[in-house]
């Protein structure tokens, strides 16, 4: 293998350079394909928004959820939700029910409780969309709701998108309707938990007059007819629809919590020690590296980090070695522009935070952020 290098090496090509070639590459993964992941998950909790951004930051992810393109929101399944229903234990000592499961309607009818369910300190119920069985909970907890109107004998159930405890649901029923859902059997109650369209918390806020996301840069917005309306600073997106809404902060929503394998290090460090620094990280099991990327879906999503650094350019895995211009993590060189024989000072590749972007070679001793990727 080394006869087959120095055959390849050009004559700019300097002594040492084949020793760090090798050096540089010993401790790589093979990266011949896509490097960059990227992960969306959807927790049901219903939460405030900045409750849900703590929770995110807590539980190893990034932040709330920053979508860069349509197909990251489409992409993202946000469909299962969690909703009371007129199910409650009686707490009237008096009644002959008492400490007993009935319905919002007084009656006992069939229950089909998930495993282990309920829970002695459980008091009232809910289902989940797609779910087969039927769950307790503190009443003080906050879900969505149904509904129950009835009509001549047929019941009609009505899905309400907002976020209330047990007794705050079922008073809101009250006032429209007849209550919060008794379902007299298992077909109906699993035919009422369809497919419906709900508030999600985003990442993205209102500081001072501009709308922004609490982590990252993104012009993405994908407004509902009307909004951002005045209800409130914090976006949250629908679940179905995929259409954003400025609500309340303090409401109570599931949310998107979103992470990467990118890590952008805003500290100066020549090329040489940024690769070092990189190499240096152990994050969540995950083993790091100068970010070696190709161009096309990957170049573009590096490029939204690229534009948080506090340099003009940020250093990349692209390293003049042995003749020949190449990726850290042995990825294939799809960059067709670059200089068969560069100069001395300029074999290093970077990251441009210009509108043009893309890749530039610089001087390796320069100091700048640079970008790291992780792998397993």
């Amino acid at each position: 293998m080394m006869m087959m290098m120095m055959m390849m090496m050009k004559s700019c090509l300097s002594g040492p350079f084949l020793l760090l070639l090798l050096l540089l590459l010993s401790s790589t993964v093979s990266g011949l394909g896509s490097v960059v992941w990227k992960k969306y998950t959807v927790f049901r909790n219903h939460l405030t928004w900045k409750e849900a951004q703590s929770f995110c930051r807590r539980n190893n992810y990034i932040d709330l959820a920053i979508f860069y393109t349509e197909s990251d929101a489409d992409s993202t399944n946000m469909g299962r939700y969690r909703a009371w229903i007129g199910l409650h234990k009686d707490t009237d000592t008096s009644s002959s029910t008492h400490n007993k499961w009935i319905w919002s309607d007084g009656q006992n009818y069939s229950i089909k409780w998930a495993y282990g369910e309920p829970d002695s300190t459980d008091d009232c119920a809910y289902a989940v969309h797609k779910g087969r069985w039927i769950y307790g909970a503190n009443c003080k907890g906050n879900f969505f709701f149904f509904c129950q109107k009835l009509q001549n004998t047929y019941s009609k159930y009505t899905f309400i998108p907002q976020s209330k405890t047990w007794s705050e649901a079922q008073d809101y029923c009250r006032k429209d309707y007849d209550g919060l859902a008794a379902f007299t059997d298992y077909d109906k109650l699993m035919s009422a938990f369809k497919s419906k369209d709900f508030p999600v918390w985003t990442g993205l806020y209102k500081d001072g007059k501009a709308w922004k996301w609490s982590s990252g840069l993104s012009e993405y917005r994908n407004w509902a007819v009307d909004e951002p309306g005045n209800k409130g600073d914090c976006v949250s997106i629908s679940s179905v629809s995929k259409k954003m809404a400025a609500q309340n902060c303090a409401a109570r929503f599931p949310s998107i919590c979103f992470t990467d394998n990118l890590v952008l290090v805003k500290e100066n460090k020549t090329w040489e020690e940024a690769l070092e620094h990189c190499r240096s990280l152990k994050l969540y099991y995950q083993r790091y590296d100068l970010v070696s990327v190709q161009p096309g879906v990957d170049n573009n999503y590096v490029m939204n980090k690229v534009k948080e650094a506090v340099t003009e350019r940020v250093w990349a895995g692209l390293r003049f070695l042995a003749g020949r211009w190449l990726w850290v993590n042995g990825a294939d060189m799809l960059y067709s522009d670059l200089p068969l024989c560069p100069l001395k000072m300029q074999q290093c590749g970077a990251f441009s935070r210009n509108e043009m972007g893309g890749l530039e070679i610089r001087d390796c001793t320069e100091k700048r952020n640079f970008l790291c990727y992780g792998w397993t």
